[in-house]
């Protein structure tokens, strides 16, 4: 699913700074700052809490909840504590 210029949320409605092209998005990681990337496609990295993405330096893991009609993006953390 394209997500270009979709508004970029944390779980709590917050928006954040991220660069969603096509298919992919990166973010930093709230916890550490380190760059994190999540693919909109089904059963990829991040597309669900099934397929989590995982920052590579705290081990923090995040999954996109995707709104189309909206065309607005959720980035949560995998157990609660919304990024």
């Amino acid at each position: 699913m394209k997500i270009t210029d979709f508004l970029v949320m944390d779980g709590e409605g917050v928006e954040i700074e991220a660069d969603a092209h096509g298919n992919n998005i990166a973010f930093c990681c709230p916890d550490c700052g380190h760059p994190v990337l999540g693919v909109a496609l089904e059963n990829r990295k991040g597309s669900d809490e099934s397929h989590p993405t995982t920052c590579k330096r705290c081990g923090e893991q995040y999954f996109l909840d995707i709104r189309p009609a909206t065309e607005k993006l959720y980035i949560h953390r995998v157990g609660g504590n919304d990024a």
